[in-house]
């Protein structure tokens, strides 16, 4: 198992390096997932998915990660990764209530 996590984080790991992400915080959350607020599902466009789900975890007031991820079974696709301000979480809300 720590293996197939270390081969994720290690295509997103410049992605977490520029937006000062905690690595073992990402895979704390998407392991244990106390932290979820929201998901969203759309379609997907890489045709061996069929859904991608944008994954919210509130890590504090201020601070949101939105993990895109696709899902077969016995795996998860870690797309990228956002780090959320504040004033984009209403944005994301409105987005995903239509």
């Amino acid at each position: 198992m720590k293996r197939k996590i270390s081969n994720i984080m290690s295509r997103i790991s410049l992605k977490l390096e520029r937006e000062k992400i905690d690595r073992r915080e990402v895979i704390k959350n998407i392991l244990k997932p106390d932290n979820l607020v929201f998901v969203g599902v759309s379609k997907a466009k890489n045709p061996s998915y069929d859904f991608v789900y944008d994954l919210y975890f509130k890590l504090s007031k201020n601070r949101i990660f939105k993990i895109p991820v696709s899902i077969k079974p016995k795996s998860i696709y870690v797309i990228t990764i956002f780090k959320i301000r504040r004033r984009i979480q209403n944005e994301a809300i409105k987005y995903y209530q239509k």
